[in-house]
């Protein structure tokens, strides 16, 4: 019998609702637990993440794609597979929607293929060298302003000069990423198996500032003229002031993101972003 952890975002309508019908689908069928937000909430047991993620190979998002990635972030260090359930607008990295619980519910005990997405880490060292702890992200890293001036940007590879430009920021994407912030300021979509990182500027003032394919064996050190926000996967993780680098690397951990057999990709993007 499977182990199955549900992580729900229940700041959507229907969320609690279609959770509350997937265990039902899922009784008898699969042990269930939720993670601490779940706890009284849903008819099942609530574990800390550490236990959930131990214990459950295979973890049932309910909510948008922000869910998954958020998700995915917290179990990454513990290699489980990831199935979405889509009750957001977009759901582009979801597996299911959330019209047909009984066929979701189907699907997540079947065996479930998914591919392996390639995942960053990002790291702050400070003006005196100290190192701040490392975040990993499946979309991106974001090097922003707040209100204020466009900032000068410095971006190095392994310790070389790579590019300077004056924007209001900087993506640094997985392939995963490419779809997201990353495609808006004006960057490739990659495909999910591709082992390549995008650089991408945020409304560049320079017009010879364009993205960047860069290998994912380096790494790739962010710097700004003005304090700047660091943001992981849409979570901000500290302020870069005078002297401080945001050091971006390919991740240790992978996303197994679960999806349909016979899935394609770009078919994918023709239907998802083309009527948005």
């Amino acid at each position: 019998m499977k182990s199955i952890a549900l992580v729900v975002n229940f700041e959507k309508d229907s969320a609690r609702e279609a959770a509350l019908s997937l265990t039902e689908a899922l009784a008898g069928r699969a042990a269930v637990y939720c993670d601490l937000a779940g706890g009284g909430l849903l008819p099942v047991k609530a574990l800390p993440d550490s236990e959930l993620f131990t214990l459950c190979p295979t973890v049932v998002t309910l909510g948008g794609d922000g869910t998954i990635i958020s998700t995915a972030g917290r179990c990454a260090p513990y290699g489980n597979v990831l199935v979405g359930i889509n009750l957001g607008r977009l759901g582009f990295l979801a597996t299911v929607e959330a019209g047909d619980i009984g066929r979701a519910a189907d699907f997540i005990l079947s065996d479930v293929k998914y591919r392996e997405r390639t995942m960053l880490a990002c790291r702050i060292r400070r003006a005196d060298g100290s190192l701040e702890a490392e975040h990993h992200a499946l979309n991106d890293v974001v090097l922003s302003r707040g209100a204020g001036r466009l900032h000068t940007i410095e971006a190095e590879m392994d310790g070389r000069p790579l590019t300077r430009v004056r924007a209001d920021g900087l993506v640094a994407a997985t392939p995963t990423g490419s779809t997201a912030y990353s495609l808006s300021a004006g960057g490739p979509i990659a495909a999910p198996d591709m082992d390549i990182f995008i650089l991408s500027p945020i409304c560049p003032h320079n017009l010879t500032a364009r993205p960047m394919v860069l290998p994912t064996d380096r790494t790739i050190s962010l710097s700004a003229g003005e304090d700047a926000f660091i943001t992981v996967d849409g979570r901000n993780i500290g302020t870069l002031h005078s002297g401080d680098r945001a050091e971006i690397r390919k991740s240790p951990y992978i996303t197994r993101l679960a999806e349909e057999p016979g899935g394609d990709f770009y078919e994918l993007v023709r239907k998802k972003l083309t009527n948005i």
